[in-house]
């Protein structure tokens, strides 16, 4: 997404997934993207497929309403969270710009990374039911604030949108994995940038690790709203990929 309309962006939060139903059914397996290695835990880090939408969408679901500082304080209901998830995934599906992390062990997903640009995110906005859109809105209003400083990159860039690890495999590289991935895709795709605004210090140390640089920092305290109560802080990160 690159645009500055109602919505959210790029969130880190972990929550254990379920056993699926059925086996992954990986296009391209680990390591053979731009040299990338097999995740010591035996993960596999494949683009997103049709097969694997609904679990994805349930990860983040999950993830984000219970874990997520931003998306719990807005007291969103289930089903209106689990629709908007659904139709991102939808969306950035058709682009190829997501990635999932499958453990090859049990099939189960550990992890989601959703890059986004800003026409699929404008079409997103359509499931937002009106009684929900003012709260939307005061999130969009703190992101158009955070993300000034962007005006000044050039050249083709879109944001990480969604970043989720289930905490079965916290703390054993996942999240970095996928990011590394999902950068060699949009390198591919002659992506000149990737921005992404980490809204807790698990997202903002990934972030670090893989190299973004700082453009910006808001803390929640410095805005008026639903988010005022939150500790901390919400920072913009770019990564020159080209």
């Amino acid at each position: 997404m690159c645009g500055n309309d109602v919505g959210h962006r790029q969130r880190l939060g972990d929550l254990k997934q379920p056993t699926p139903s059925r086996p992954p059914q990986p296009t391209q397996p680990a390591g053979t993207l731009r040299g990338l290695a097999p995740h010591p835990m035996n993960i596999h880090i494949q683009e997103l497929t049709a097969d694997r939408l609904a679990e994805s969408a349930e990860l983040l679901t999950e993830v984000f309403l219970n874990l997520e500082p931003m998306t719990a304080a807005l007291r969103l209901s289930r089903d209106f969270y689990a629709a908007y998830v659904r139709a991102v995934c939808d969306h950035c599906y058709g682009d190829s710009l997501a990635v999932v992390a499958v453990d090859a062990d049990d099939g189960r997903i550990a992890g989601v990374a959703i890059g986004l640009d800003d026409g699929k995110y404008r079409q997103t906005l359509a499931v937002i039911p009106p009684e929900y859109r003012a709260a939307m809105e005061q999130m969009n209003d703190f992101f158009e604030e955070l993300d000034k400083p962007l005006a000044r990159i050039p050249g083709k860039w879109t944001y990480v949108f969604y970043l989720a690890v289930a905490p079965a495999y916290w703390r054993a590289g996942v999240s970095m994995a996928m990011l590394q991935r999902l950068e060699a895709m949009l390198r591919e795709k002659r992506y000149e940038y990737l921005v992404s605004e980490a809204t807790n210090p698990k997202s903002e140390g990934a972030f670090r690790k893989q190299g973004y640089t700082e453009l910006n920092r808001l803390a929640y305290a410095d805005r008026p709203g639903p988010f005022c109560a939150l500790p901390g802080a919400c920072t913009l990160f770019v990564k020159k990929l080209a």
